[in-house]
């Protein structure tokens, strides 16, 4: 048997079904509309020849409107999610209405052309089982002789954060290594807990390369929305720091 669902418009029941809205994005601020009470997630394509941003916002009361609701495309290179599509590429974007009442999809940046956007709300919520499991960026970077070494995760994006699946860390002795007495300590920004990392202060040999690597069972995630990650090593004489995270970013 068929769900029924209340209309709230018009009072009457009928069975549910997927929601549509359709139109043209022509200028800055150009916008359609999509009811989504009691829907889980929604589709969103854009065609023409267009260069432009969109952003979809939702809504409670039909008066304010959320942040950006984070975007994934479908069947494109990239999978990573964003906060509005921008750029000249058609194509077909999901992401999750659950909880609101109704979409904008409205053009926040514009420079020129006609993009039709279609958008469609379902009841059939986004299956995200495999997201944790996955590793869609790679940030890495590699320091000078003695010299501080910091890997910048850039901000995301609105209503984004990193979610890192591993953290490799590397010294490269280039020459022999004095010891010291106390641990060389490995620092970040936007983790849980300042979370910190200790590398030996050990004679090292010239040649020596001591690597340290964390694999998160459960992805790590950052502790601000669209703020940049960073992992520091400090100037350590004689050394070459590498420093490579692996992460994907959602809401």
């Amino acid at each position: 048997m068929a769900k029924l669902s209340q209309d709230r418009k018009i009072g009457t029941r009928h069975p549910r079904e997927n929601i549509l809205s359709a139109g043209n994005l022509t200028a800055l601020n150009s916008e359609i509309f999509l009811d989504c009470d009691g829907c889980a997630s929604f589709s969103l394509d854009l065609r023409g020849t267009f260069n432009l941003t969109v952003e979809v916002t939702g809504t409670l009361d039909g008066v304010n409107w959320s942040p950006p609701i984070p975007v994934r495309p479908v069947g494109q290179a990239a999978v990573r999610y964003v906060a509005g599509v921008t750029g000249t590429v058609s194509g077909v974007w999901q992401g999750s209405c659950a909880g609101f009442d109704r979409l904008r999809i409205r053009v926040s940046a514009y420079t020129s052309g006609t993009c039709v956007a279609t958008a469609v709300a379902s009841t059939a919520p986004l299956d995200l089982s495999l997201l944790p499991t996955i590793t869609t960026d790679i940030g890495t970077t590699l320091g000078a002789v003695g010299a501080a070494t910091t890997l910048t995760l850039a901000a995301p994006g609105a209503g984004l954060r990193h979610y890192l699946t591993y953290v490799a860390i590397a010294r490269f002795a280039t020459a022999l290594m004095t010891a010291g007495a106390t641990p060389v300590a490995i620092t970040t920004t936007n983790l849980p807990g300042s979370l910190a990392f200790s590398f030996p202060a050990n004679a090292a040999p010239q040649g020596d390369l001591y690597p340290l690597r964390e694999d998160f069972a459960y992805p790590l995630a950052s502790s601000a929305q669209n703020t940049a990650t960073t992992i520091v090593c400090p100037a350590t004489p004689l050394a070459i720091w590498r420093i490579t995270a692996g992460f994907y970013v959602a809401p």
